[in-house]
């Protein structure tokens, strides 16, 4: 009895620490504002009619019904559809493996683990937020069949997976393992509940083409990404592929393999695999804690734990293959992005700590799980951190006091920012065409209502004149804006040389900036 204590009080922990994260990010969703990436996101929501993507990806389109101008709005949207979609799988798998810690208590930790992963860094809904919310409701569909043998649940699943091919191309990939674990647990037993399955993705592709985007469209993007690559001969090439297939395989699946062959062929027992287990999970957190935690080396720990999981008879074979899966899940989602699984793939922790959560629950003592908690108590002590710290994100929360008009609706910015827009209100406010030297700057953009010809993230000198060209314009026809930290650079453009008359021009200084007007440049 004294243990089903500890178990609720955990519980009750991942609550309190959902409750608290939750107000640190909700509380200050009204304050920054991430200059690159949140400002490419939100262009394309706001400009979708106008707008071809460049990477396959079209989340946007997707999620379009969820956006508002209003961005402290979207942002809590965003989070509230990560939460919601999060806290529902977490409880149904805790419903299904019938975990210690309850069903309502254990969804708390799938939300908490969302604040943990994004601490509010990107807030609009992005490809990542979209794959997540996506797979969280495949997945919760399918496990409520498990659990109710209610068919139909299975074309939902399938629906829902389907939408996913079109939230990112390469990523689609992620309905391989899903697929096979339908396939594997039902097709002798029960073929049509993998028809059903198939039929909800059949169902997405058809509602996607029918009320989402014109399939015409959706070719036309191919054709356009075709002639971007180019331009930009770095952007995805094979090799990115071959070194993603190069460091899973070399560094997590085939020391895995080893590992797990020379298990069997030795017959380790099951005890020698805990304490292997045990020990391993008490470093991997202490270097954690330390600064030195890789995924590469959690993944090899993940396949020993599934192993010695999937070892247990006694535990339906549909539940150990599930647990499989969900480890899995990642590698998927994360695909396409370069080789950069060690750092994308933690975007969808989500997933392989839920893994984690159901061996270690299932198979082991409170004792076992409190190195598990350890790790997440550390993460907790240490979130409130995120409102002090400068990254790429490039502002700290702690200092957005200036409150600025965003579509209408206050947004606190810095002192400095503030001052920036100040500068460059009277030469952007409301300008059509503006060639920008670094995506640094498209917040800028966004927020003064400036376009340029299309929003990239690299100023490649002929990829940019080819759209502008496109557009039936020239050169001679844009404003050109630089600051002093990202200026114009000699492999890019230099406005006054990729000009046809450089003489009509007018340079001049705002504050940090630079800008290049046109001899009709006129305010709007």
């Amino acid at each position: 009895m004294y243990k089903e204590k500890y178990w609720n009080a955990t519980g009750i922990f991942f609550m309190i620490a959902t409750l608290v994260m939750g107000y640190l990010v909700y509380s200050n969703f009204n304050k920054g504002f991430v200059m690159n990436d949140e400002a490419y996101y939100l262009f394309h929501f706001k400009n979708l009619p106008d707008m071809i993507t460049i990477d396959s990806t079209n989340y946007f389109r997707i999620f379009k019904v969820f956006y508002t101008e209003n961005i402290y709005h979207f942002r809590i949207i965003s989070f509230l559809l990560l939460n919601v979609s999060s806290f529902l799988l977490y409880f149904v798998i805790a419903k299904y493996y019938a975990l210690k810690i309850p069903s309502l208590l254990f969804g708390f930790l799938g939300t908490s683990i969302n604040f943990l992963t994004w601490q509010g860094t990107i807030v609009v809904l992005n490809q990542y937020h979209g794959n997540t919310i996506l797979t969280n409701l495949s997945l919760t569909m399918l496990v409520i069949y498990l659990i109710s043998q209610r068919k139909w649940l299975l074309y939902c699943s399938g629906f829902f997976m389907g939408i996913l091919l079109f939230d990112g191309i390469p990523h689609s990939i992620t309905i391989i393992p899903v697929f096979l674990f339908i396939a594997f647990n039902f097709w002798k037993k029960e073929k049509k509940a993998v028809y059903l399955f198939i039929a909800g993705v059949i169902t997405a592709i058809l509602f996607y083409f029918t009320f989402i985007e014109d399939f015409s469209f959706f070719i036309k993007q191919f054709e356009y990404i075709k002639m971007y690559k180019t331009f930009h001969t770095k952007q995805h090439p094979k090799r990115f592929f071959i070194f993603w297939f190069a460091l899973v395989i070399g560094v997590v699946l085939l020391p895995l393999s080893c590992i797990i062959y020379i298990m069997e062929k030795k017959k380790i027992k099951k005890e020698i695999i805990d304490k292997i287990l045990l020990y391993s999970g008490i470093a991997l957190v202490l270097g954690f804690m330390l600064g030195l935690s890789n995924l590469y080396l959690i993944y090899i720990l993940i396949g020993i734990l599934l192993y010695r999981f999937f070892r247990v008879k006694e535990i339906a074979l549909e539940k150990r293959t599930l647990a499989i899966m969900i480890a899995l899940l990642p590698f998927g989602l994360a695909f396409g992005s370069g080789f950069y699984f060690h750092i994308r793939g933690g975007l969808y922790q989500i997933f392989y700590l839920l893994s984690i959560n159901i061996v270690i629950i299932s198979l082991y003592s409170y004792r076992t799980y409190l190195i598990y908690l350890a790790g997440f108590l550390y993460q907790f002590i240490l979130y409130p951190q995120f409102l002090y710290d400068k990254g790429w994100k490039d502002f700290v929360y702690v200092e957005q006091t200036e409150p600025v008009k965003i579509n209408g609706h206050d947004l606190y910015l810095d002192k400095e920012r503030k001052k920036d827009l100040d500068d460059l209100r009277p030469y952007l406010q409301n300008q059509p065409n503006v060639v920008y030297s670094s995506n640094h700057l498209m917040g800028y953009l966004y927020i003064l209502n400036a376009k340029p010809p299309i929003y990239y993230y690299f100023a490649l000198k002929k990829y940019v004149e080819h759209v502008i060209y496109k557009n039936g314009k020239t050169p001679d026809d844009y404003i050109y804006l630089e600051s002093n930290d990202y200026p114009f650079t000699s492999k890019e453009i230099i406005p006054l040389q990729f000009v046809a008359h450089p003489e009509k021009y007018k340079v001049v200084k705002a504050g940090r900036f630079t800008l290049y007007l046109p001899g009709d440049f006129q305010k709007k």
